[in-house]
């Protein structure tokens, strides 16, 4: 029981002396945090423009592979005789048949 304690205060007046630096420092550099977290959304901005635009373009490149594959299915059909390479209406109503079947 022979040991003082240490009065809280001393401690609060250190911390109290930081917020108050922290606090200064922010008004001080204001428009340099500002700045920087501009900085910091729009290379994230960018770069989530980026990563949908390649996603998109990855996406049309297997549409016209897919097409194009078509395409040439279909011309090898015609190429052979076989009515269901023919384009049009009949084309189609003989593709369906097909299917079913």
């Amino acid at each position: 029981m022979g040991k003082k304690r240490k009065k809280s205060s001393e401690g609060g007046a250190g911390a109290g002396f930081a917020i108050l630096l922290v606090l200064y420092l922010i008004v001080k550099f204001i428009w340099w945090i500002v700045t920087a977290l501009v900085l910091v959304g729009a290379f994230f901005l960018v770069r989530a423009i980026v990563r949908e635009n390649r996603r998109r373009r990855i996406a049309y490149a297997q549409y016209c592979a897919a097409i194009a594959a078509r395409a040439d299915q279909q011309h090898n059909w015609v190429m052979q005789g076989d009515d269901r390479g023919i384009y049009g209406t009949d084309g189609a109503k003989l593709m369906r048949v097909i299917r079913r079947g």
